[in-house]
């Protein structure tokens, strides 16, 4: 078992934690549908979002924000009953709204990608932490992030959430040291 995976053995968030968590993602559109996953677990753990992924690209076209955007009450209702992803109505909502603000976003920082990446100066932050137990869970930087994300429309992205968005997305490089999917030492395939 790898230390670095949360302790965790189920082969569904190893292969996350392996392939995917931490490595630096650039593309805006993965940005997005990362962080409204993200935004779904809040109260939930990230195992279920993670093993729900494949019902949610569905219920929202593969998170194309342009499709999401155009999402009526109409849509809304139908995914309250869609198989295999949360039947919360405000969490289903928020997508909605998370993708009208990505577009605003991108209006007024040429990129949603840019956009977040600004907040590390373009560059992955290694937190260096040489044991899980070092990991910490929020910081200002979150804070910050997270108070602009919901001037912009974004809910369910407090700075906790946005803080394991930020590891996630390999904005903070939270693997510790030794852990062999550390991206100074591998890179995965990346999330798609």
């Amino acid at each position: 078992m790898n230390e670095c995976a949360f302790g965790t053995k189920d082969p569904t968030y190893l292969e996350y934690h392996d392939e995917v968590w931490g490595q630096p993602l650039y593309d805006s559109l993965k940005l997005f549908k990362l962080m409204a996953l993200e935004s779904q677990h809040a109260g939930l753990s990230w195992l279920t979002i993670l093993k729900k992924k494949a019902s949610y690209e569905a219920a929202f076209y593969d998170f194309d924000p342009e499709l999401i955007s155009r999402m009526t009450t109409d849509d809304i209702d139908r995914l309250m009953t869609f198989p295999n992803i949360v039947h919360n109505r405000i969490k289903i909502e928020a997508i909605v709204g998370q993708a009208k603000g990505y577009f605003e976003i991108e209006k007024d920082f040429g990129s949603f990608s840019d956009f977040l990446w600004s907040y590390v100066d373009h560059q992955p932050i290694d937190c260096g932490y040489t044991n899980p137990s070092d990991r910490i869970t929020v910081d200002t930087r979150a804070t910050e992030l997270s108070k602009t994300l919901k001037q912009y429309g974004f809910k369910f992205l407090g700075p906790v959430t946005v803080y394991s968005f930020l590891e996630a997305a390999g904005l903070y490089n939270a693997h510790i040291q030794a852990c062999p999917n550390n991206p100074k030492h591998y890179q995965g395939k990346g999330f798609s």
